[in-house]
Parts: C-alpha cells; sequence; structure tokens
C-alpha cells in the first residue's frame, strides 16, 4: 500500500482571486505601482520558464547532386543558440518528397517519427540546447528511386518554427560496387585492459554490492579511467569499497581480484581515476605481475565524422563476459566551460554497464570514456544495480526504485582531452574529489509577468487544502504554511482549488525542524494521488523532478547533488509546470530543466516529504504565481 497522503480539496471550488491582470487606470495605478516595486526583483522569469525562445540558427548540408539510387547519403542539420535563453527542440520536420524517393534508415540523436502534415513528416526530439550552445542533428537515408526534390525542412521550438531549404538529387544507379570495402575496425582489441568496476555500498551497516561500471587500465601500477558515477556515492547510497576484476579469458566472466581507492574525480565531467591498492585479502596489489598492458591515451582533437570506434566494456555485474561494440564519430556536443567537444556523439548503441569503459580507435588508442546516457528505446537496459532500498517510498523494495547513479543506454562519450589532468594529478600522487555536480554553468533567472495569486499566509484567504491526517498535518501558522509529516517515507501536500495550464510558481521555504533528509517544493498537474509531478529539493543537498502516473514513480530529472542546496536555506524557490517544459530554479539559479510531453494542467501547490527519518516540519511563505 502507498505511504502517501492525498489532502483532499473542498468540494465547492472558489474562483481565486486575480490580484494584477495589467496596470492600466484608475485605482489600479497606485497598486501596480506598489506589485511594481515588489516584483521588480522578478523581472526576466518568463524569458526563462515559458515565452517564444529566439536566437535559433539553422544550417542544412545535403548531399548535392551526387547520390545514386542505393546509396547511402546524410544530411547534417547544424543548430546553434544564439540567444541568450535555453531552446528546446521539439520537432524536425522533412519534407514528404524527400521520403518518397529516400527511406530514413537512421536518426542521430534518436528522434521518433511522428504526424504527418501532408506535405511534411515530424520527428519528434527533446534537444535542449543552451545559450551559444550548438547541436548536429543527422538523419541517413537510403536512396530508392531517382528524383529531384526541393522543399523546406522546419526545425520547431515549441510553437516556433524555423526553416531552411533542402534539394537533393537522386540519379539512377549507373555501376554496382564489386569492390572490398575497407574494414570497419582494426585488429587490435586491449579487452585485457578494461576492467569491470563494482561499488560496494552500505545498506543499513551491511556491505553489499551496489552497482557496476567498467574501466581502463591506464599505467603498469594499477591506475583506472572511469566514470565518477560509477565510483562515488550519491544520495542514496554511501560507497564504502571498490572491487576491481580482471577478465583473464573472453569467453569467462571476470575474476574479482583487487581492491580500490578513487584518487581523482570530477562529477561535472563525469570522469574519475581509481587506482589498486590491494588484493581481496588485504595483501599487497603486485598489479603489475599480471603484465596487462595499458592502453596507450590517443586524441580525441584528431577524431573525424564517420571515423571507426571500439567501444569494450562490461554489460552488468554477474555472469556476463566482456562485449565489443562497434560504432563511429557521428557527431560532437558543445557544453561549457568545456568547449566544442565536450561529448563524442556515437552511431553505436552501449549498453550501460559499459559506463566508464574503453572508447579506441582501430590502433587500440583510448580516445573516450562512454558516459553520457540516453533514454533510449529500450528500457530494461541500465547500469547494473540491485534495488536495495525503498526510494520512492511506495512501501517496497523493487525495479520501480533508485538503485544506481544513472542508467540506460548509452549515447556519447567524455574525449580522453578532458580527462588528461586528472591523469597526470594522479599519476603526480595527487588526489582530489569533485564530488559536486552543481558547478557547472548555471543560468540565471528572475521572474516577471502577470501576478495572477500572491499570499502572504496571514490567514487561508486562498482556501488551500489544510488538514490533519494519521501521517501530516497541513496548517497556517504563524504567517506560514506549514506542512508536518510524522513518519518515515512519506509525502504530503497542500494545494489551491482550480487547475493552473502554465503557471511559474515562487515560493521561500525553509526548513523549521531539521532531521537531515527531507525534501520539498512544488507540486502541479495533479489530478489525484496517482497522478501529480512534484520538483523538489532535499535538507541533504540534491534537487529532482519527478512525477507519479498510475501510482507508479517516473524519475524525469534524478535526484542530483547541488552546492547550491547544500549550503542551507531559507530558499527561494521558483518552477515553471507545462507540457513543454518543466523546471526548477533555486535562488536565481536553474537547477534542472526537462519536458514531460505526457503532462496534464492540474492542481498546484506545496509538498513536503521525508526519507529515513521522521517529524519533519518544512514552512513556505510569500507564494506567487505568475502567468507567461
Amino acid at each position: 500500500m502507498a505511504t502517501y497522503s492525498y489532502d483532499t480539496q473542498p468540494e465547492k471550488k472558489k474562483r481565486r482571486t486575480r490580484w494584477l491582470i495589467g496596470c492600466g487606470a484608475g485605482a489600479l495605478v497606485t497598486i501596480c505601482i506598489v506589485l511594481f516595486i515588489i516584483f521588480g526583483g522578478f523581472a526576466g522569469l518568463i524569458a526563462l520558464f515559458g515565452g517564444e525562445p529566439e536566437g535559433l540558427s539553422v544550417d542544412v548540408q545535403t548531399p548535392g547532386s551526387k547520390v545514386l539510387v542505393g546509396d547511402t547519403f546524410t544530411i547534417s542539420i547544424a543548430l546553434a543558440n544564439e540567444g541568450t535563453q535555453n531552446i528546446t527542440i521539439s520537432e524536425i520536420q522533412l519534407p514528404n518528397g524527400l521520403l518518397e524517393i529516400a527511406l530514413v534508415t537512421g536518426v542521430d540523436p534518436s528522434g521518433i517519427q511522428g504526424l504527418d502534415y501532408g506535405d511534411q513528416t515530424a520527428y519528434g526530439f527533446n534537444m535542449l540546447i543552451a545559450p551559444n550552445g550548438r547541436q548536429t542533428v543527422t538523419f541517413t537515408f537510403e536512396a530508392i528511386q531517382a528524383g529531384d526534390v526541393t522543399g523546406n525542412l522546419d526545425v520547431q521550438v515549441g510553437t516556433k518554427t524555423t526553416s531552411a531549404g533542402v534539394r537533393v538529387i537522386v540519379s539512377p544507379a549507373t555501376a554496382v560496387d564489386g569492390g572490398d570495402r575497407e574494414p570497419v575496425l582494426g585488429e587490435v582489441i586491449p579487452y585485457q585492459s578494461v576492467v569491470q568496476i563494482i561499488a560496494i555500498v552500505d545498506l543499513n551497516g551491511e556491505l553489499v554490492p551496489g552497482w557496476s561500471g567498467s574501466g581502463t587500465i591506464i599505467s603498469n601500477d594499477g591506475m583506472i579511467l572511469t566514470n565518477a558515477h560509477v565510483v562515488l556515492s550519491d544520495r542514496y547510497y554511501s560507497v564504502v569499497d571498490l572491487i576491481v576484476s580482471i577478465t583473464i579469458e573472453q569467453d569467462q566472466p571476470p575474476q574479482q581480484m583487487f581492491y580500490a581507492d578513487v584518487v581523482q574525480a570530477d562529477a561535472d565531467l563525469d570522469l574519475a581515476v581509481i587506482k589498486v591498492r590491494s588484493d581481496l585479502d588485504g595483501g599487497a596489489a603486485n598489479f603489475s605481475s599480471l603484465e596487462i598492458e595499458p592502453v596507450p591515451l590517443g586524441s580525441s582533437e584528431s577524431l573525424e565524422l564517420g571515423d571507426p570506434l571500439v567501444i569494450i566494456g562490461y554489460p552488468s555485474i554477474g555472469g556476463e563476459t566482456i562485449t565489443l561494440t562497434r560504432g563511429e564519430v557521428s557527431g560532437f556536443t558543445a557544453e561549457e566551460p568545456y568547449g566544442s567537444r565536450a561529448y563524442i556523439k556515437t552511431s553505436a548503441t552501449i549498453a550501460g554497464g559499459n559506463s566508464g569503459g574503453l572508447a579506441a580507435t582501430p590502433q587500440g588508442e583510448i580516445i573516450g570514456v562512454p558516459t553520457a546516457v540516453g533514454t533510449g528505446d529500450l528500457e530494461d537496459a541500465f547500469v547494473d544495480c540491485r534495488p536495495l532500498a525503498d526510494t520512492n517510498r511506495d512501501g517496497i523494495i523493487d525495479e520501480t526504485d533508485n538503485c544506481v547513479p544513472t542508467g540506460g543506454f548509452i549515447n556519447a562519450l567524455r574525449p580522453i582531452q578532458l580527462a588528461l589532468p586528472m591523469i597526470e594529478a594522479a599519476q603526480a600522487g595527487e588526489v582530489a574529489i569533485n564530488e559536486d555536480t552543481g558547478g557547472g554553468t548555471q543560468e540565471e533567472y528572475d521572474p516577471e509577468g502577470d501576478v495572477i495569486l500572491s499570499d502572504d499566509f496571514s490567514s487561508n484567504v486562498n482556501n488551500w487544502s489544510l488538514g490533519e491526517f494519521s501521517d501530516s498535518r497541513s496548517e497556517i501558522s504563524g504567517g506560514q504554511l506549514v506542512i508536518n509529516i510524522f513518519t518515515d517515507g512519506y509525502i504530503s501536500w497542500s494545494t489551491l482549488p482550480g487547475s493552473y495550464n502554465t503557471p511559474v510558481m515562487v515560493v521561500n521555504a525553509q526548513v523549521l525542524s531539521p532531521v537531515g533528509d527531507s525534501d520539498f517544493g512544488f507540486i502541479c498537474g495533479l489530478q489525484d494521488q496517482d497522478n501529480f509531478t512534484a520538483l523538489e529539493i532535499s535538507e541533504d543537498g540534491y534537487y529532482t523532478i519527478y512525477k507519479f502516473e498510475n501510482d507508479q514513480q517516473v524519475s524525469l530529472v534524478d535526484w542530483t547533488y547541488s552546492d547550491m542546496v547544500a549550503a542551507g536555506g531559507p530558499f527561494t524557490l521558483a518552477a515553471y509546470c507545462g507540457p513543454d517544459r518543466l523546471a526548477l530554479a533555486v535562488n536565481d539559479t536553474l537547477l534542472a530543466e526537462t519536458v514531460d510531453p505526457d503532462y496534464n494542467a492540474g492542481n498546484i501547490g506545496l509538498v513536503a516529504g521525508s526519507y529515513e527519518n521522521p517529524n519533519v516540519r518544512i514552512g513556505f511563505d510569500d507564494f506567487f504565481i505568475l502567468q507567461p
């Protein structure tokens, strides 16, 4: 039985008060001046949370007239955000004339074929591009008949569309290529240099395997390059030790041989260097006696589109042998402050257990680390783990609980160039561990817009749902809306009557009774106790966006650490809820955003939850709703 409460709304819903729709005339002038002063610091939240973003540049590269029937060709769409706000690409629409002469055989990044608009067919995306950011979408085609097609390719961001002209000429085949093709990959497969790493976590005082990933040996004395999320603790599980397993035979599972320590880690880059410490009996490691050749460091800067890649790693934690995946470089992704090659995109489909493993050239040189995780089309392949705790507070430990720092199918690599400073520091004997994933470029916000509701909680004039239940109590006390939770593993909320479509919510929040791991924030799209969306921060320094859909929790943004949240409150929280975007900001900084196309408008309000510790008490004050 689910352990959460639903504070029932009154059956008779009063019309909400519109405090300010616009500053026009008469008696409203004085109110407008006062509210302008009050909300002067809000200028810009609508630009952050809503509206039509500007600054999208679209450059389309086609193969021209060099395509024959039977050929494979690509159309690359270079997207650049030259504006000052994040933009999210929702659709790319191809002319149907092109689809009549060529078959789409691949889309990178993955896009889902959608509606046929008559003269165009849409491919759906959820692609965020930050200011000054760039992204390339590549469509791969097989020419199936001759033709000359001219049309528009449209890129859609919300309700805004940017068009670019395309022309593709497919000529009849004149010859059949019977020659031998060059091999996709070379013969250097350094499988023995790839290890499996198992994180041992503390679960209520018992040490158990938590999850696994892969790593690459980069020195004779047992230094291993991997992902930070493979070796660092997360909100729910504390990593106590690391076990390194070595592949002796290609057709046998790896053998557990060593304990290892983290010597360098950067959670923002998601890269880490570990070093073997001892054998499993606590004796000297004697790693060099294995005579495993370290993988030489290559140059990710010299990579070009179409270059072949070898990806080697372990798909899961037990009973699985080492796995090789073949692919090629399919693009590059920019990210501040890491430059235009912050990620290397690959056409390979890489299972999550390969995270931290080896991405190499045909010559066996490491050029990247499988790192970035996308949704993929398969939902059952994750960085291998065992659900160990009731993280979603439904009273059951099962596959719906958080069990890993990240999961899914990997779709990108961190280039080796970004790991070089860490490798050099590790070789020099330096130890540096940055577990803060909130240190990247952060976007400021400042809300503005029509204030359609304001509440200082001096009384319940806005008819918040309040009441006392067996496990929680919501009340207005001391000029605050206070949510009390008396048991562990519980969430409760207080909501306003009525449904809101795309609200911006702002509130001041503070922990009145610290317990160490409580969480609190906004609830929106509330249909009933089994269907809603929550945007929260936690007392121990994390933030998240998740939803319940038919009583099943779905993580939209996994719990992520932020030094801003960890610094403690009180906090000014802001959120935007809509089918085009879900976003959470804290103290003038945007922390998280995502898109849930299934989002539906509903009740909105404030939420608090307990995890392992009961008697949570959260206070909220100065609540505003702004309408974009």
